[in-house]
């Protein structure tokens, strides 16, 4: 981009191209944009620094699912990706993106445009105030008042998503007041920039056409600020043919590892591994990353993961564990934890006893939780993770192996026998089919859908497609955007898989302007026909009585009777219903070769899922008497 002069009182549009300036420099190559009229020069600057290959810039018309592609792009690129917004309404439009990137250290960052000072307080239009608005929920909240140079804010705002000693990554807000005009002069900058092509064939004179195309598709894959040599760009340019121009989070086939290998988590550990022997169980909740399944192999510990730990793999991850616990609860004498735990209760009350040890991995800062208020003990290394652990006695992760097995095989006999009475599939078997189909990356759904995976989704030996999840307060919202903002920095297929409260709370997701990239997307929902997750809770007994049935039905599941394939075929998905596991597996193979979004409704089990409950349980607890 070209540099710009700053004087005494800067324009908006020049102070905006410095803004984007400052977000280049710090990394981001993703920005979204709402449309509106005060954020204009934020628009043009945008479109000038794309236009010259340094972003890649999404639209989208709703500022909260634009919030949310934001999430989604920074989840998978692990970098800071700006979300562009107009003042006053607009700007709340944020809040529920922002309240999930604070609690899972997302690096969002939100560029809200605003009136200048002097129209605050006089009744002007889409005023109000935002500068401080989001500042309980960000790292950092900067303002800058009109026509100052916004060069030193934005460095300081860009910094803080990075965190330090005292605070995990996380969002940023950056408030800019602009003066009117709010368009560019002239084309000057807008004509003057190159595209990536033109800047290869000026930069290196040397390459091929044939190798400049390559780089081409390289640089719109990923920008790079910097001039390479031509064997590096080279180099980068053949692995990206030979892997069909996939890139982003790395991606392990079956039975292969990833970034290291237990050999060196016995490694990380200490010189070697503890003398001490201990009844340990590893807990690897969300976003514990592969680490925690590293840490429970090379201690022969066995390894209770979410679905969306990323740790859910080798061969000491158990399956069902929220019902295989209950066979060793006596026997326990520590547990370590690594990432949130989020989803069992059977975990979460393991973790509040005082009677066990217990240890929470914490190399620094954690977003979602004060190290302080937690019941665990912080270990800040690996071997001081291990000597509290210790090394599991001869037999211990080989007993948890074979209960597992036996209650793994009691439930798919209760899942089964569920199925052919009702004549529709089960919650759990779904997620099942699922996550065996998964040939890339992963979103899974609050609610039921990521509940149903935990109970089914049998541990893969080697790593696997990496899983997401919106777990920082595990709400329902903006799931559709952010699995195409996953997608679209993934820049391969990803699969959403959700329930239809879900789907349709967050249906305007679906919306891709005609201009935009189309994101290579699948969404499996599970359809029930409402809320029955609620049934399953203690609302489920308090309905069972009688007198508030009405009310959990009414206030609780909400039935909606909507059809989610005709809303798809509205927005221009490919889009339909099944009902059979022959029939998702099928479409789930159809997908290692699709272009464009689709949708796949399954029909699922919708009356009476506390009865399925309970009879999973009661069959656990018989497979291990």
């Amino acid at each position: 981009m070209p540099s710009m002069s700053v004087g005494p009182s800067v324009p908006a549009v020049e102070s905006a191209r410095l803004v984007v300036q400052g977000c280049v420099s710090a990394g981001m190559r993703h920005v979204v944009v709402a449309p509106g009229s005060r954020s204009a020069p934020l628009a043009y600057a945008l479109a000038e620094a794309e236009r010259d290959g340094v972003l890649s810039v999404h639209a989208r018309l709703d500022e909260r699912e634009a919030g949310f592609l934001a999430l989604g792009l920074s989840l998978a690129s692990n970098a800071p990706v700006a979300v562009v917004t107009t003042s006053g309404s607009a700007v709340a439009n944020l809040f529920p993106a922002l309240m999930e990137a604070a609690h899972a250290g997302v690096k969002l960052v939100l560029l809200t445009a605003d009136r200048p000072e002097r129209l605050h307080g006089t009744g002007a239009s889409q005023t109000t105030q935002q500068a401080g608005i989001f500042a309980h929920h960000t790292r950092s909240s900067v303002h800058i008042p009109a026509g100052e140079d916004p060069t030193a804010a934005v460095a300081e705002a860009l910094v803080a998503t990075l965190g330090n000693k005292q605070d995990a990554p996380g969002p940023v807000h950056i408030n800019c007041a602009f003066e009117d005009p709010l368009y560019p002069p002239n084309d000057a900058m807008i004509t003057a920039a190159e595209q990536p092509a033109e800047r290869a064939a000026r930069q290196y004179p040397e390459l091929s056409d044939v190798e400049l195309l390559e780089i081409d598709a390289l640089a719109a894959a990923v920008p790079v600020p910097r001039a390479l040599s031509c064997e590096t760009l080279r180099e980068a340019a053949a692995r990206r043919t030979e892997h069909g121009a996939e890139h982003g989070t790395e991606h392990c086939a079956e039975g292969t590892t990833a970034r290291g290998t237990e050999e060196s988590a016995v490694h990380r550990t200490g010189s070697e591994r503890p003398d001490v022997h201990r009844r340990t169980v590893v807990v690897a909740g969300h976003d514990a990353g592969e680490e925690a399944a590293h840490f429970a192999h090379a201690l022969d510990l066995p390894l209770l993961a979410e679905p969306s730990s990323n740790a859910r793999h080798g061969e000491n991850a158990l399956t069902a564990y929220q019902f295989t616990l209950a066979a060793f609860a006596d026997q326990i004498e520590a547990v370590v934890l690594f990432g949130r735990p989020t989803l069992s209760r059977p975990i979460n009350a393991l973790l509040a006893r005082d009677d066990i040890d217990s240890a929470i991995y914490a190399p620094g800062p954690l977003a979602w939780c004060e190290l302080s208020k937690r019941p665990e003990t912080p270990v800040r290394s690996f071997a001081q993770a291990a000597q509290f652990a210790g090394v599991g006695p001869q037999g211990w992760v080989e007993a948890w192996r074979e209960a597992d097995e036996r209650v793994v095989a009691a439930v798919n006999m209760v899942v089964a026998e569920r199925e052919h009475v009702t004549g529709r599939l089960t919650g759990p078997s779904l997620a099942a089919d699922v996550w065996s189909g998964l040939s890339g990356p992963a979103v899974i759904g609050s609610s039921r859908p990521v509940r149903d995976m935990d109970i089914a989704a049998t541990p893969r030996r080697g790593r696997g497609p990496r899983v997401y999840a919106n777990r920082g307060l595990a709400g329902i919202d903006g799931t559709i955007s952010t699995a195409a903002g996953i997608a679209l920095a993934e820049r391969r297929r990803t699969l959403a898989f959700m329930g239809d409260v879900t789907f349709l709370y967050g249906a305007a997701g679906m919306l891709v302007p005609s201009l935009e990239a189309v994101p290579q997307l699948d969404v499996v929902v599970a359809d029930d026909g409402g809320g029955t997750i609620f049934s399953t809770l203690e609302h489920g007994t308090v309905a069972a009585r009688g007198g508030y049935q009405e009310a959990v039905d009414r206030f609780f599941r909400v039935p909606h009777g909507l059809d989610a394939v005709e809303l798809a075929l509205v927005y221009g998905w490919d889009a339909q219903r099944v009902s059979s596991h022959e029939h998702v597996r099928e479409w789930l193979d159809a997908g290692r070769t699709a272009h464009g979004c689709r949708l796949l409704v399954v029909d699922t089990e919708r009356e009476k899922p506390r009865e399925l409950h309970r009879a999973l349980a009661a069959a656990a607890a018989e497979a291990l008497a």
